[in-house]
């Protein structure tokens, strides 16, 4: 029997619309991969008719049913083991993806035994001419970004570029660097868990590249909105979550001040821009459990470069670029 190669995994939370329209796109790309395939669905509690729908019009689609909402990673890690391929594909179900894009992603990871991801070019779906992500970046002071978000496409790279991480809208994942470093932190529920795998990834010695060939159009938080109190407070808790995991004692030592204040003016301007205390309150959960983070990430912590920290300005520039973006 020929190994499964890819293992697409696609998480779903009340979007059938959404879901289908990704779930055709991924059937046509699978055909282009040498090996053979699998895609796997994992409904987060929906409710709605997502998984009649998925049985109805993919009856060659795995589909995983858990009973409530447990988190993009808890859903995940649920895909991951019952997944078979070398390589595991993360697409969310706002985005439809390029017939190339899975194969090229594939040729490009094979390409390196240390390579242990790779990053797709996200581009708004609704705004096509500009950049969602092309990887994603952290900075020195724990911030992590989408790299040339809002960007024109000419900005891009031309050709694999080595980057920090892969942003999980749209990821290929090798299955043994997974195994190597944990996995999802199920912990982290939404929102920065790839972040946290992409830090873990880099110190444990797995590299990272951007596929600018291999595309996704991405409908921005279609299914956890931007600005919700929903995604201000698990953003807001897993940044600091993020930081007390993974960054050295002695970077955290210099940093630790340029951190107070970013977070200070970033949670001042959304109360006064968007009403809510949700990031503020986010903070204050991950600030809770600063110590467990920090005791759990102490085995494999170590000393790794980071970008330089942009500040607030680019913070508004993200800002705009993803309300640009949406189409909700």
């Amino acid at each position: 029997m020929i190994a499964t190669t890819v293992s697409v995994i696609v998480v779903n939370h009340q979007r059938a619309d959404l879901l289908l329209d990704c779930l055709r796109s991924i059937a046509q790309a699978v055909k282009e991969v040498p090996g053979t395939t699998e895609t796997i669905v994992v409904d987060n509690g929906s409710g709605d008719d997502s998984c009649d729908r998925v049985r109805r019009e993919h009856p060659d689609v795995v589909l995983i049913e858990l009973s409530e909402n447990r988190g993009f990673a808890t859903a995940v890690g649920a895909a991951a083991e019952k997944a078979s391929g070398d390589w595991l594909l993360l697409l969310n179900n706002d985005a439809t993806i390029e017939v190339n894009a899975i194969a090229d992603l594939v040729a490009v990871g094979v390409s390196a035994p240390d390579i242990g991801s790779l990053a797709a070019q996200l581009r708004f779906a609704h705004r096509p001419p500009r950049l969602n992500s092309a990887g994603i970046e952290v900075d020195a002071l724990g911030v992590s970004y989408d790299r040339l978000l809002g960007l024109p496409l000419e900005r891009s790279e031309a050709s694999p570029t080595e980057v920090f991480g892969a942003s999980g809208g749209a990821a290929l994942y090798r299955r043994a660097m997974l195994e190597q470093i944990g996995g999802f932190d199920r912990s982290f529920f939404v929102f920065m868990e790839d972040a946290d795998v992409a830090w873990r990834a880099r110190m444990a010695g797995w590299r990272c590249l951007y596929v600018p060939s291999a595309v996704v159009h991405h409908h921005h938080s279609a299914t956890a909105r931007h600005r919700s109190a929903f995604k201000h407070l698990h953003v807001g808790r897993n940044r600091v979550r993020l930081v007390a995991k993974n960054m050295d004692s002695r970077a955290l030592a210099r940093r630790a001040l340029g951190m107070i204040v970013y977070d200070l003016a970033y949670v001042t301007f959304h109360v006064a821009v968007d009403r809510t205390l949700a990031p503020l309150r986010g903070r204050l959960l991950g600030l809770r459990d600063w110590r467990h983070y920090r005791r759990i990430g102490a085995p494999t912590r170590r000393p790794i470069p980071l970008a330089p920290s942009r500040g607030l300005r680019a913070a508004a520039r993200r800002r705009a670029s993803y309300l640009a973006g949406r189409n909700w």
